[in-house]
């Protein structure tokens, strides 16, 4: 899977190596992914309506309080402290003074209070709308084939689904409420100065570019370091998940070295990238406090030679000192929100980048739909392949599965046999459905299973694999697993015909006992006969044993093995087994190699014809 796959921001090309038609189309592109990310991801914070025109109501809301009390301020300057038109010797009114202090404090335990609420509401939005998002990712990738995860990296798949979406709940959450707040202060404080004096707004607005062109600048500086930080955080995330699950195989071949030695150097180039990001940021807030002193003192100067050139302030109020001011608290305001506006914005972005990926993997669609085939009701159990082949890469000229083709009816037993990598694993996974074949027909009953759709086929077919896959949970909950209807009762019937019953009645704690992750608590003989025992409770007409008996103990083989008997009784079995004890009172053997089956019949007749299977035989299974 390429890295662009779930990264729609990206190019395979280096932007270094591209052509000016390159550039100019990969930017579009960008542009386009963003305008669409945006769009899906304003549908998704809109699941709850109303919510967000409540947010933007609340944020004007609260801006409004935020500049009202400097609006307040300046009157208070004013009235209480007699610098009208820049003179001392007002009269000190102790009462206005606590009115106003008052009716001061009041608009900001407001506005902190509307803060507080905005905050509540728009985590609430947010986190909604990814637990939405997310499980929309789940359920498109529950929908893909088999064939799909063999092409992808798991641990960024799980990455993009757990740390991308807590990036976006955590990310958004802070930016959006910023960038609205930085938004409305903005326009609401010039709003201000305009009423004060709508020749000094007009100068000031002439002057703020002086903060946010820098500012923009930075940011666009910044924006590729954050995308490389969160790319490169996605890729160590998922080596410390792909490299802990492996843990055991890493100290078996002594490469604890190599994996320190890897993960050093991605967690170097981490560093680099959110060091220059985290350098961009910081370069910006000092540069911004800067122009916004410089921004008040031209006003301030400004104002100070209208005064004394009798100017008007364009209101129809003299100069004074409040207005003065009020106008150097909003500059600083303007400033400092311009500034958070930008640097929320480079945020944002990469809150799209996370979000884009999400997004990426709900639009993930199966080639085949699934819905438009047909069910498979109750069947017989005849399985039959005729001239299959198939290609794990899809290749005509790289075969794993060359022409096969066999007839099994209702109840019969095929074990199939053959040296590693011979196609025996291949034939399973197709008459699973894990796959469809490149060419020829696989029937169930004389259905097509590329007219039946898989839920529907798979329902037919219990599966014991050699690496049974336990949850951690009781032994009861995962054996109910095969089928959710079963009561325990029905479960313990089921144990006790598949030899388990005895081993889990020896647990501390018996059904109710807790299986540790991967098992790890139970022998690995004692996992497959939970795995015949949800076969048994799953009660299926077609049987999958995928070698079952490798690596288990002699005594702990005879209980499989009389279980493996009750099992399938009636069923049509499939078998695959190293040991050929296990298999030759089957009803035909398929002897397959390099993806060929190359003879088939009995064990007696296999032996008598001397072939490969006699050699077989001979050379690797003798002890049996």
């Amino acid at each position: 899977m390429n890295k662009s796959y779930f990264n729609p921001f990206y190019s395979q090309k280096n932007p270094k190596e591209m052509t000016p038609d390159e550039k100019k189309a990969f930017k579009k592109k960008q542009a386009e992914v963003r305008k669409e990310t945006i769009k899906e991801l304003v549908k998704y914070l809109s699941y709850r309506r109303g919510i967000m025109a409540i947010v933007v109501f609340l944020s004007i809301l609260n801006a409004l309080f935020s500049s009202g009390s400097t609006f307040i301020l300046g009157i208070i300057t004013d009235k209480l402290l007699g610098f009208n038109q820049l003179k001392i010797g007002g009269d000190f009114n102790l009462l206005f003074f606590i009115v106003g202090i008052g009716a001061i404090a009041l608009v900001y335990i407001l506005s902190k209070t509307i803060d507080v609420l905005i905050s509540i509401i728009i985590v609430k939005m947010v986190t909604y709308a990814i637990k939405i998002m997310r499980g929309n990712a789940y359920k498109a990738l529950m929908k893909m084939p088999i064939s799909f995860f063999d092409s992808i990296n798991a641990a960024e798949v799980m990455t993009i689904i757990s740390s991308d979406a807590d990036n976006v709940v955590f990310g958004l959450s802070d930016t959006i409420q910023r960038m609205l707040d930085a938004f409305f202060l903005v326009v609401i404080s010039f709003g201000f100065m305009f009423y004060f004096s709508p020749y000094l707004a007009l100068v000031v607005l002439l002057l703020i570019p002086l903060t946010f062109s820098f500012t923009s600048l930075i940011m666009k500086k910044s924006i590729p370091h954050l995308k490389k930080q969160q790319d490169r955080l996605t890729k160590m995330s998922s080596y410390i998940q792909e490299h802990l699950k492996i843990h055991h195989l890493i100290k078996s071949f002594n490469q604890i070295e190599k994996s320190n030695r890897d993960f050093k150097v991605k967690t170097h180039k981490f560093f680099k990238s959110t060091f220059k990001a985290s350098l961009y940021s910081e370069i910006i807030y000092p540069y911004a406090l800067a122009s916004s002193y410089i921004i008040q003192f031209i006003v301030g100067f400004l104002g100070i030679i209208f005064f004394m050139n009798n100017i008007s302030t364009g209101s129809g109020q003299p100069f004074s000192v409040g207005i003065l001011t009020s106008f150097g608290i909003y500059i600083r305001v303007m400033s400092m929100q311009v500034t958070f506006f930008f640097q929320n914005f480079a945020h944002f972005q990469i809150s799209l980048i996370s979000t884009a990926r999400i997004l990426q993997i709900t639009k993930l669609k199966p080639q085949i739909d699934e819905s438009k085939l047909s069910e498979l009701d109750e069947i017989k159990g005849d399985v039959e392949f005729k001239n299959v082949s198939f290609s794990y890469l899809n290749k005509e000229d790289n075969l794993q599965l060359k022409k096969a083709s066999f007839k099994a009816k209702k109840g019969q037993t095929f074990a199939i046999v053959g040296p590693t990598g011979a196609g025996k694993t291949t034939i399973i996974n197709l008459l699973s459905k894990f796959y469809l074949p490149l060419s020829g027909e696989i029937k169930i009953d004389g259905k097509l299973s590329s007219q039946i759709n898989e839920s529907s086929w798979r329902n037919q077919i219990s599966i014991v694999l050699q690496d049974t896959f336990l949850f951690k949970t009781t032994i009861m909950e995962n054996l109910r697993y095969a089928n959710k209807k079963a009561t325990d009762d029905e479960i313990i019937q089921a144990a006790k015909l598949s030899k388990a019953d005895e081993f889990i009645m020896q647990l501390k704690n018996g059904y109710n006992e807790i299986i540790l992750e991967g098992g790890s608590n139970l022998s690995h003989g004692e996992r497959q006969l939970i795995a015949i025992t949800r076969a048994i409770i799953a009660n299926k007409s077609i049987l999958i044993l995928d070698e079952a008996t490798s690596n288990i103990d002699t005594r702990t083989e005879k209980y499989i093995q009389k279980a493996m008997l009750n099992l399938m009784k009636g069923k049509t079995s499939f078998v695959i087994a190293h040991r050929l004890s296990t298999i030759i009172n089957a009803d035909k053997i398929l002897v397959v190699n390099n993806g060929e089956i190359i003879e088939s019949g009995t064990h007696k007749e296999l032996l008598s014809k001397k072939g490969f299977y006699e050699k077989l035989y001979n050379s690797a299974f003798s002890e049996d």
